[in-house]
């Protein structure tokens, strides 16, 4: 055995307010330990321990052994507090739970401050996890990894209400979320496999939160609902690998494909009971949205294997979001109907191609150029496809073994589609505005970096860039930006 521990006393005292957000230390005396701890024999059996702050709210422990080669047993626990309200005050009773009421004396229109008390805003993470690695020979294992997580507390929401814009009050959280990892993986001299499936469900133990409208005016607007997070799941089935096929190539891919889904039924329009009659189109949302991403890549030496290497790279990234459209006739501020409109189920497909070509003529300089493809289909937006091409070049330069330099240039152009309006809910956009992340653009980008190394322990890096844009085919919108920045870091 060995390890080792360090404990002791921490004394807190009139900390600033954001001082204690993550860390769990305020106002007061505070019990510190911290450790580690390892086992080892001549069998192989071995075991680990990690932990820290073990007396403070934001603990964390790390368990895991078993036998060098065989298997390997592990477990986490870990708590994170948010301390995200200083000095934060409330007229409503019921703070933590999903019905807040004011006083029965509650003055609308002068308030009381009598009816203001302190209210925590505050949460605490909580994460238990187990796992398993069995290896099956000496090419073949197994891992398996679960993971529950809870979030509990308070945290800060909003409404509208008539008739001013919104209310802010403190909201009940209740998170339960549950993730799932298992994967069956091959490594042999010349190519490895993993075939894996992850899976995650959430859970809100509180559907809504409903609240006294502190400026009711008598028109059915008395009590405000409000719908919270809602359940959801997610699954995927995924599969990487990696193949030698000679001494100057090698090629990797990654495919995965998944499907989210949530389906928690609809809250009622409104609370007013004046529109009790207002129907929806369905009870639920029957959410579903279809993922997918394909990425194969490949590095070859060409010619002078020392001297000249090609990386390249495909990937296609697909969200499929086939959640039903349908008519919605809200109901502004629990007063207004307002006009029908539906739902936009946005999705997209993305295909990437990159090549780079690297060259090293000498010891002290290395030159690559590469080139990149950028295809985008989008659905529901004013731009339904936009292409994209760049290309770059770079020069990197060792002075000496303390100095490293680069400088690097790239020029984009981004091509679209005609634009398309699709609508804005009886405030149609101007026809000639473009969104500037989806609009025609050129860019040139600028950087140079220089690295300095003037000690074994110490290191110096200044960088600076400068970006140019140009907008072309934009009247109304952005039609032209600069950025430039200067970094420097010390280590």
């Amino acid at each position: 055995w060995f390890g080792d521990l360090d404990f002791g006393m921490i004394y807190v005292d009139d900390p600033m307010p954001k001082f204690a957000d993550w860390r769990g230390l305020d106002d007061d005396w505070f019990f510190h330990l911290d450790g580690n701890s390892n086992y080892r024999n001549e069998q192989g059996y071995y075991f680990e321990f990690y932990g820290r702050n073990l007396g403070l709210e934001s603990r964390d422990l790390d368990m895991r052994g078993g036998k060098a080669g065989r298997y390997e047993l592990r477990a986490s626990y870990q708590e994170i507090p948010r301390y995200l309200g200083h000095g934060t005050v409330s007229p409503y009773a019921g703070v933590g739970t999903d019905v807040l009421t004011l006083p029965a004396d509650w003055d609308q229109t002068a308030g009381n401050d009598n009816s203001f008390a302190p209210v925590a805003l505050e949460s605490k993470r909580k994460r238990l996890g187990a796992g398993l690695t069995f290896k099956m020979g000496r090419k073949w294992s197994y891992e398996l990894d679960v993971e529950r997580q809870t979030r509990k507390g308070t945290e800060a929401f909003g409404g509208g209400v008539f008739p001013f814009n919104g209310v802010a009050f403190p909201a009940p959280v209740d998170y339960t979320t549950d993730l799932f990892d298992m994967g069956l993986k091959f490594i042999g001299e010349q190519a490895q496999i993993r075939l894996g499936f992850m899976g995650s469900e959430f859970d809100n133990g509180y559907r809504s939160v409903s609240y006294d409208n502190p400026f009711s005016l008598g028109f059915g607007d008395d009590v405000a609902q409000r719908a919270l997070e809602p359940d959801n799941e997610y699954a995927q089935v995924n599969l990487t690998g990696a193949w030698r096929i000679s001494k100057r190539f090698r090629v990797s891919g990654k495919a995965a494909a998944g499907e989210m889904k949530q389906n928690v039924a609809f809250l009622p329009y409104t609370t007013n009971p004046q529109y009790a009659d207002l129907a929806l189109p369905r009870s639920s949302l029957n959410g579903k949205v279809e993922t997918s991403v394909y990425k194969l890549a490949g590095r070859a030496y060409l010619k002078l294997a020392d001297r000249l290497d090609l990386t390249a790279y495909y990937k296609v990234d697909e969200r499929d979001n086939k959640t039903p459209v349908d008519e919605y006739t809200p109901v502004m501020m629990d007063v207004f109907v307002s006009s029908p409109r539906s739902n936009r189920p946005y999705g997209y497909e993305r295909k990437q191609g990159v090549a780079e070509l690297r060259y090293r003529p000498s010891y002290k300089i290395r030159l690559n150029a590469g080139i990149k493809r950028d295809e985008r289909e989008r659905t529901y937006q004013e731009i339904i496809k936009a292409d994209e091409d760049s290309y770059w070049g770079e020069i990197q330069f060792v002075a000496w073994s303390w100095l490293d330099t680069r400088l690097k240039y790239e020029s984009l152009k981004r091509d679209t589609d005609d634009h398309v309006q699709q609508g804005n809910y009886d405030r149609d956009e101007h026809p000639l505005m473009r969104k500037f992340n989806m609009a025609d653009r050129d860019r040139k980008r600028y950087t140079v970096e220089f690295n300095v190394t003037p000690m074994e322990r110490m290191s110096i890096a200044l960088s600076w860039y400068q970006t140019s844009d140009d907008y072309d085919e934009s009247v109304i919108g952005l039609t032209d930006g600069e950025d430039s920045a200067i970094n420097l870091d010390f280590n």
